[in-house]
Parts: C-alpha cells; sequence; structure tokens
C-alpha cells in the first residue's frame, strides 16, 4: 500500500517542470514518427523510381551534363533502322559502296564533301556526338522532323576497349583538330561549353563547333552493343516493332520527345 506521503510526492514529481518538459517530448515524439513516416515512405518510393529511371535510361537526364553522361549519341533516319538491325552501324563508305542496302542520307551534302577533305575522310568513320539535341540533331529535326528520326547509344565504357576515337570539336573548325584516343580525347573535349546548358546558343559559332566535338569508330557497330533507342512517339515505336529483327531491341526503345528538337 503507498502512503499518502508517496502519493504525494508522485503528484510532485510529475508536476515538476522537467517531468513535465518529459511528457510533452513524447507526446511530440509520438505526433512527428505519425507525420514523418509517411514521408520517409514517400522518399523511399521517390528514390527508388528515380534508381529504376537510372537502369532504365542508362543514367542518363536531360539534366545531366555531357561531362558525366553515361552515353554516346548517334542520330538517323528511322528508315534506315531496317539495314541497321541486320548489319549493324555501318560507315558511310560502305553504304554507299554497296547498293543493296537501303540508306536514307539526312546529312548535308555540302558539309559531306568538306568531311572528306579532313585530315582523313571521315565517311569511313561512324560517328556520335555526346550529348542529344546537339546543332547536327536540331538542324535534322527541323528538316525531317522529329517523328521521322532514332537516336541510337552506345555506352562510354566501351568505347575505349573498342578503339573508339575523339575529334574534341568541329572536324570543319578553322583550327582543324587532330584526331585523338579516346582517353586523350576526352581531356581535351571543351566540357565547360558542353556542360553550360542554359547558354547553349548555337547561334554562337565558338559554342556550335565545341559542341559539335565526335566520337567516332571505324568499324561496323554491333547491335548488341546499343544502349537504348530514343524515338520521339509511340507511333516510331510501333513502327519499329513491325521491322524484322526488331526483337532483339524491343527492350532497349525508350519514347522520349525531349531527346529530340521541338522542331517539327
Amino acid at each position: 500500500m503507498v502512503s499518502g506521503s508517496e502519493q504525494q510526492q508522485n503528484i510532485n514529481v510529475r508536476r515538476h517542470p522537467t517531468f513535465c518538459f518529459s511528457e510533452k517530448f513524447d507526446l511530440l515524439a509520438k505526433i512527428s514518427i505519425y507525420i514523418l513516416k509517411p514521408i520517409a515512405l514517400y522518399v523511399t518510393i521517390i528514390m527508388d523510381d528515380y534508381k529504376i529511371f537510372r537502369e532504365r535510361y542508362g543514367g542518363e537526364s536531360m539534366a545531366t551534363t555531357p561531362s558525366n553522361g553515361k552515353l554516346i549519341y548517334h542520330m538517323t533516319s528511322i528508315d534506315n533502322l531496317p539495314s541497321i538491325l541486320k548489319f549493324g552501324l555501318l560507315p558511310r563508305k560502305y553504304l554507299l559502296q554497296n547498293h543493296n542496302i537501303q540508306f536514307t542520307d539526312v546529312a548535308d551534302p555540302e558539309i559531306l564533301s568538306k568531311r572528306e577533305r579532313y585530315k582523313k575522310a571521315l565517311s569511313q568513320y561512324v560517328l556520335f556526338h555526346f550529348f542529344a539535341r546537339n546543332p547536327f540533331d536540331c538542324a535534322v529535326c527541323k528538316k525531317y522532323g522529329s517523328k521521322n528520326m532514332v537516336i541510337i547509344t552506345v555506352r562510354r565504357n566501351i568505347c575505349e576497349r573498342n578503339n573508339y576515337q575523339i575529334i574534341p570539336s568541329h572536324p570543319l573548325d578553322s583550327d582543324t583538330p587532330d584526331i585523338y584516343s579516346y582517353a586523350e580525347g576526352f581531356t581535351k573535349v571543351r566540357w565547360n561549353i558542353l556542360d553550360d546548358i542554359e547558354h547553349r546558343n548555337y547561334q554562337n559559332a565558338e559554342i556550335r563547333k565545341a559542341c559539335m566535338a565526335e566520337c567516332i569508330v571505324k568499324d561496323r557497330v554491333p547491335v548488341s552493343d546499343f544502349a537504348y533507342i530514343y524515338v520521339y512517339s509511340e507511333e516510331a515505336k510501333r513502327k519499329i516493332l513491325k521491322m524484322e529483327n526488331s526483337a532483339v531491341i524491343e527492350d532497349k526503345i525508350q519514347v522520349i520527345p525531349g531527346m529530340f528538337s521541338k522542331e517539327q
């Protein structure tokens, strides 16, 4: 049995400021758990979705700076995909010599002629750029329509071991840049210009030339090396899936309009 003095002592303890603060703190802690737990769950879901996005899209997003990207990009007509699925991505010179291969050319003939007078004829290479919506992509989309284009990507981590090379700015630049090994050329690209997404004004000659840095490979690029194939619309995806041999790339086709120029 508790004596009267002990009961009074317990009452006094409960009334003590320290005890009262402790009770309030415990109550706040319980309330916080009920509030923060759903928030934490929501954040976890968002992060999981982000991880899935990174895995699904090769770690790329429109906000990723080119210097930190994981892919290189090659734009071509969607009508070229049947032959690409059959033979792989081939250098232009080989395509022109083999008339049995259907090839829709979207490049500027005048520029192509100048590229043949470069230090090495560039028609013997397959070319890629370091980000989508570069000056070439924008010009092609404006002329032929984004819905008629595809962007074929290759992961950068295979470039060095597969003897890819880099021209660190536009080959037709007055400075006539050299062709470098992938590792050396990567250090010579003007990443400060490419990464400044907010100020990419292609009317500025220096910015345009820097953004046209190329990653090139002399050999055929097999379909097995493709990371993802970006298309502008679901309609374009359906068109590809009807093509012969499309099963090998079905899981690699991603519909992302933002990868293309807004010009239609």
